[in-house]
Formats: structure tokens, C-alpha cells, sequence
């Protein structure tokens, strides 16, 4: 049997204690970063609190099964295992680092300064799993749900993450993807109320005191504030999660919202780009792509766009009716209208569905099919109205146009931007109240 580790062991590590990184293993078990309780499972956190409080000596496996495991059995096994899962939830931007020790066991090192590193690529899974497995699992699945951008997705997402967050309110993760679902819901058109945007923030706001390492905190907490049109305070979030988490998709695809909303189309197709790259089976990912190279003045580099995204995802109505929506900016057909007349929206549809479908006829030139499909969301939030002001201007229907956005501006809807900038509603700029609407997005510095 190898003895114990001494305090005068020459493989010990030098430099900052993990206190300095601001690191506690508190009395009563928990393991603490600047006075905030780590969401770590109990074994987890069992051996990082024995590690701190032995730093900088090695622990042994007998320490380990005698301390962690208490008389429950314990293999070389489920020892490394469990290493494996706190060294997931213990990213470089930590300053930590777990070592093994051959034939002794592991310790603790001290790798880097407080400042913050870039997380590695997939940061956000890695700390999605530190939690029980059914947990994991239902967070997995509300992140999926968000993704498929429907209205009854959203809804379902939202639910399971708010019963999560109850269940376990120690799992940092719920709440940073409960934000990323109201952000969704907020920047989709589907919630007008500025609470949303509160509430989310004060969910990221718990995260940041809790692990403000966390992959996708800043890049969430920066949307949201677009989401608010608080441009400038999110510019400088936007910087700071490219520079935490420059693999991180969602990071760039948010930042390519941001520079659409405010005005930038060139800088977004750059990041758009880049987001693509990291996740090239995102369709929302490539419809914003193409938004942005249409905005930017190049409509044939959006129709390419479009036409990829649908081959790559044959199955997607999301991809179809975007293509749809495309092609009658670029080149107006009774054939298009006729498609869309195929794929009329239902309540399991693409949020942006019937919009898009709106547009569609009304571009080629089936005026009654088009003021049906605006008259079926007639009921809709102001938010959602908005989105129809395309083809209500098409339709010769411009004071209803600019009732709608101007409803929308004062409502605070969080994608008016990106709908104010769109290339199919230039023509509504020369509108006497397009000024005081943009001002209330953009105000005059």
C-alpha cells in the first residue's frame, strides 16, 4: 500500500493557491468560487472539496474511497470516471487543473491567473452534464425544443426548464438555457413584454455570481440586451464572449444578429459566416445568413444561400418556405405563389410561417390569398402583426403598415429591428412616421 502524501512531496505544485482564484471547500461540504456554492453532483463535488482542502498534496485512492466514497464500494474505475466529469465542469477559464498521480491518485493544480481564457469548443455541453442524468436529459431536450423555433415548441421548452430550475436550483445550466429560451421567444415575436427580457437577466444574473465562467453566458446575456435594444451595453458583452468562447456557434450567430440590428449587414454576413462553420446543420443559423447577405444589397448571394440551406435539409419547412420567401424577393412568379399556396401555415409551423407565406402571395400578385393569410393572425401580438408589413405594403396598405410598426416600437418588440432593416420594407422609409419609429429603436445620440 503507498503511503500517504506529505506535505513536503517534490511533485507538489507551486504558485497561486486555488483561495486566490477564489476557490473554498466550506465546512459543511460545499465547494465555493467568490462565496457562491458550485451546481456540482454530490461525488463531484465530494472530491473537489477533498482536493481543495488537501491542496497541494496528492490524494490517495485509499483517501478517496475512505473520505468520498464512505465504505461504498469504490474501483479504480468509477474513481477515474468521476475524475473525467469534474475535469468537464472544470474548464481551462477555472485556472484549475486535476493531475494524476501514477500508482497514487490525484491532486490539484493551480494553471492560470484569474484572467479569463477562451473555453474549449462544445463548453456549454460540457457543463450541461454535470448534473443527475435525468436532469441532463431534460435539459438536452428543452435546448432541442428551442431550436425548432415553433410557437408550441417554445412553450413546451419553457416548462420543463422552469420544473427543472424548481427541482434542481443549484444546476447553473437550467437557468442559463431558460434565458436562451426567452430570448428565443422575445426575438421569434412571439412575447412583447420587457419582463421577459427582465427575467432572463436576472436568470443569467444568479449564473454569473455562480460560475461566471460559464460557455454562452455572455453571448445570451449580450441578445438579450438587443433583445431590449440596449445596443451599446450588449456591444461590449459581444466582445467579451468572442473572447471567452471563440468556438462557441451560438456566440457568433448572436453577434451576427446584433450587427444586423444595428445596421452593420456586411459585419454580420462575416459572422454569420462564422457561426455556420462552427454548426453547419443550423437552418436558422443559414436563414440569418441569407437575411443579412439580402440586407447587405447582394439578393443572388441570398438566393444561393436559401437554395443550399434547403438542399442540405430536404425535410426542414422552416428551409422550404424560406427559400419560398427568397426567391419572390429575387424574381416574383405565379409558380411561386401556387407553391405557396401548398404550404399554408399551422399552428405547428415555423414562426415565422405565415409572414413569410404572406409575402410570398402577395409579391406574386394573389392579393385575396395574402390579405387572408394577414387576416388569420389578426388576433396576434403586436410583435407577430409587424412581421406583416411587407406584404400589407405590397398590397397598397401602408397606413395599416406603419400602424403596425408603430404599435410594435411602442410595445418595445424585440425583433422590430431587424424588421424596420429588412430589404422587402425600404420602400416604407419615405413614410411620414418612419422617422419617430426608428428613433425609438435607434435613438439619436
Amino acid at each position: 500500500m503507498p503511503s500517504p502524501a506529505r506535505d513536503d512531496d517534490n511533485d507538489a505544485p507551486t504558485g497561486t493557491h486555488p483561495g486566490g482564484l477564489g476557490y473554498t471547500a466550506a465546512d459543511d461540504g460545499d465547494v465555493c468560487h467568490h462565496g457562491r456554492p458550485l451546481a456540482l453532483p454530490p461525488k463531484e463535488r465530494a472530491v473537489l472539496h477533498l482536493l481543495l482542502r488537501q491542496w497541494p498534496r496528492t490524494v490517495s485512492k485509499e483517501q478517496f474511497a475512505r473520505q468520498v466514497w464512505a465504505g461504498q464500494p469504490m474501483s479504480d474505475e468509477s474513481l477515474a470516471r468521476c475524475i473525467a466529469q469534474l475535469r468537464q465542469a472544470l474548464p481551462p477559464a477555472t485556472g484549475l487543473a486535476l493531475r494524476a498521480v501514477y500508482r497514487r491518485g490525484y491532486r490539484l493544480e493551480v494553471i492560470a491567473s484569474t484572467n479569463e481564457a477562451p473555453s474549449p469548443a462544445h463548453g456549454r455541453l460540457a457543463h450541461a452534464a454535470m448534473a443527475a442524468p435525468h436532469q441532463v436529459e431534460t435539459l438536452t431536450h428543452a435546448r432541442q425544443l428551442v431550436q425548432q423555433r415553433t410557437a408550441e415548441a417554445l412553450v413546451r421548452a419553457e416548462r420543463l426548464l422552469r420544473a427543472l430550475i424548481d427541482e434542481a436550483p443549484d444546476y447553473l445550466a437550467a437557468p442559463l438555457a431558460l434565458a436562451e429560451c426567452l430570448a428565443a421567444t422575445v426575438s421569434c415575436g412571439l412575447a412583447v413584454r420587457r419582463e421577459r427580457i427582465d427575467e432572463a437577466l436576472a436568470h443569467l444574473d444568479r449564473v454569473a455570481h455562480g460560475a461566471p465562467h460559464m460557455p454562452g453566458l455572455w453571448a445570451e446575456s449580450a441578445h438579450l440586451l438587443d433583445c431590449a435594444w440596449r445596443f451599446d451595453e450588449a456591444a461590449a458583452l459581444h466582445e467579451r464572449a468572442l473572447a471567452s468562447s471563440p468556438l462557441d456557434a451560438a456566440t457568433h450567430y448572436y453577434r451576427g444578429w446584433h450587427l444586423l440590428a444595428t445596421d452593420r449587414p456586411r459585419e454580420a454576413v462575416a459572422a454569420l459566416e462564422q457561426a455556420l462553420r462552427l454548426n453547419p446543420f443550423s437552418v436558422y443559423m443559414a436563414i440569418l445568413l441569407a437575411r443579412a447577405l439580402a440586407t447587405a444589397g447582394d439578393p443572388e448571394a441570398a438566393l444561393a444561400r436559401a437554395r443550399r440551406t434547403r438542399e442540405n435539409a430536404p425535410e426542414h419547412r422552416a428551409a422550404a418556405l424560406h427559400l419560398l420567401g427568397v426567391q419572390a424577393l429575387v424574381a416574383p412568379s405565379p409558380a411561386l405563389a401556387a407553391q405557396a399556396l401548398e404550404l399554408l401555415p399551422d399552428p405547428a409551423a415555423w414562426v415565422f410561417a405565415a409572414s413569410t407565406l404572406g409575402y410570398v402571395l402577395a409579391r406574386c400578385g394573389e392579393a385575396d390569398a395574402a390579405a387572408r393569410v394577414i387576416a388569420g393572425t389578426q388576433q396576434g401580438n403586436p410583435s407577430e402583426q409587424a412581421t406583416h408589413v411587407a406584404a400589407l405594403a405590397l398590397l397598397g396598405r401602408r397606413d395599416e403598415a406603419m400602424d403596425r410598426l408603430e404599435r410594435a416600437a411602442t410595445e418595445g418588440c424585440g425583433h422590430l429591428p431587424l424588421v424596420l432593416l429588412a430589404t422587402e420594407n425600404h420602400g416604407l422609409r419615405s413614410e411620414p412616421r418612419w422617422p419617430a419609429i426608428a428613433a425609438r429603436v435607434w435613438p439619436p445620440r
